[in-house]
């Protein structure tokens, strides 16, 4: 009777291990957590014999063997928990951990030093721990506790609704793998029925829904899709309109003049040919900007896998420069913007593309409401302040009013009319600024001025250095606040 619980919990982790791997094949994470089900499945397959069989040397054979994967299955754990939060830099703890792994299992192979024999209780035989079983026991707690640290840290560090689910999820379920430690009482000789199967398989089966309902891969690989199906023919179009612009010109001129000697009739209505014109020009700046935005969804997904160690120094004037040269402005707007001397030494550690987009983004939106007012001008300008590269953005525009300004960061929040924007620009240079160790404020008066204040770790700064380091949730600056680091 007491060997139906492991023989069923085996049978399902074996499905849980099916299941992922036929729902979102070989990847990154679902191994790990292949790994998990496997161990799972084979420690508890060899528990349902265990509990039932009565010849010692066999008994004393299967406690071995189980163990030998139970060895195993808090470093798979903490391997999955590492991809999930995209946390690279484990990999050394990983790895010793997996080594560690691996000199526990020759130890229980060849001497009684990490189990010795089993126990006798009521349900049947069980392992009984040796002089080194403490080892694992402190190593699986250490593990459980790192896997902890790293999702809470994740968690702090992202402001997207669903990971934040997926993370909860991760969180719920590492709980309840580690009540699953419960049943090493009995190893050491408290006698009541082991449970803790129970717990572990409650504890995967929560990961297996979660990997398949948020797809924890598949918003990477989706965006990778899109950005190649989408820039492939965007190049095309562009390099079509580039061809149109060339030839454009010649054939308007042959135009007009075969209309001039009356070899046809000039069926164009009034003002098209000068339309005509502009066309390619009208299209180039289309695919520029459908462009930037495909690039920058895909920078928006991989902001949460930002390597830190992968920093570098960038000049804040060259990636201004690159902005007003690469955004795709409308005739007349780019005389609108002035920039003030910017020093070529300022620069700031973290990713030049990055801020790029979230000057693309800043850009646009100063542009739409000088034309909602009907003029005005903006400015740039940028200086070094207590170890930060200070970059502020102004518009003399129509300002924004005191009850609409605390919310312009949140995603989705918009008070552009339907199709003119979705209200995710400046969330995305809100996460930038988090992500690379800064951050980003607003203060405006309506009908004045509005101002953007983005904060930048200098390279080599105390901030700089403090970003690497921390493990935490980023910093934060609003208006009004004294921005310490």
């Amino acid at each position: 009777m007491y060997s139906i619980l492991p023989a069923f919990v085996s049978a399902l982790f074996l499905g849980f291990g099916v299941y992922v791997l036929l729902t979102e094949g070989v990847s990154r994470l679902s191994l790990p957590f292949a790994a998990m089900c496997a161990t799972t499945f084979v420690w508890q397959g060899t528990w349902a014999f265990l509990f039932q069989i009565s010849d010692p040397n066999l008994a004393g054979a299967l406690v071995k063997f189980g163990y030998l994967f139970i060895l195993f299955l808090p470093t798979t754990f903490y391997h999955f928990v590492i991809e999930v939060t995209t946390r690279r830099s484990e990999r050394p703890l990983l790895f010793a951990s997996y080594g560690l792994s691996i000199v526990l299992a020759m130890v229980l192979v060849v001497s009684n030093e990490v189990v010795s024999g089993y126990g006798n209780f009521f349900f049947g035989k069980y392992p009984h721990a040796g002089l080194l079983h403490p080892v694992h026991v402190a190593q699986t707690v250490l593990l459980a506790l790192r896997s902890a640290w790293l999702l809470l840290a994740a968690r702090r560090q992202t402001h997207a609704h669903d990971r934040r689910k997926l993370l909860d999820l991760c969180l719920l379920s590492l709980c309840l793998y580690g009540l699953a430690a419960s049943d090493y009482a009995v190893n050491y000789g408290v006698a009541f029925y082991p449970v803790g199967a129970v717990f572990i398989a409650v504890s995967l089966g929560i990961l297996a829904v979660t990997i398949v309902r948020y797809g924890l891969m598949r918003p990477y690989l989706l965006a990778a899709t899109v950005a190649h199906e989408v820039a492939t023919p965007l190049a095309a179009i562009g390099m079509h309109a580039e061809e149109i612009g060339n030839v454009l010109p010649e054939l308007m001129r042959g135009y007009q003049l075969a209309v001039q000697h009356q070899l046809c009739v000039d069926g164009l209505y009034p003002g098209q040919s000068e339309r005509l014109s502009s066309l390619a020009s009208s299209i180039q700046r289309q695919v520029d900007s459908t462009s930037t935005v495909v690039e920058m969804s895909l920078a928006s997904f991989t902001l949460d896998r930002l390597d830190r160690r992968s920093f570098e120094a960038y000049s804040m004037r060259s990636c201004v420069n690159a902005a007003l040269e690469r955004f795709p402005f409308r005739s007349g707007e780019r005389e609108l913007v002035n920039v003030l001397p910017i020093d070529p030494q300022l620069k700031f550690s973290g990713s030049d593309s990055l801020i790029v987009f979230v000057l693309f983004n800043l850009l646009k939106n100063a542009l739409f409401a000088l034309h909602s007012s009907g003029g005005g001008s903006v400015e740039i300008a940028a200086a070094s302040e207590g170890g930060y590269c200070v970059l502020r953005f102004s518009d003399n525009g129509p300002g924004i009013s005191p009850d609409v300004l605390p919310h312009i960061f949140e995603p989705f929040y918009s008070t552009k009319s339907h199709g003119k924007g979705a209200g995710m620009g400046l969330a995305f240079c809100r996460r930038v600024a988090d992500a690379l160790g800064g951050a980003i404020a607003c203060e405006s008066e309506a009908g004045v001025a509005t101002t953007f204040t983005l904060h930048l770790p200098e390279p080599g700064s105390a901030a700089d250095r403090a970003h690497h380091d921390a493990a935490g949730k980023p910093r934060r600056w609003t208006a009004g606040q004294d921005y310490t680091g």
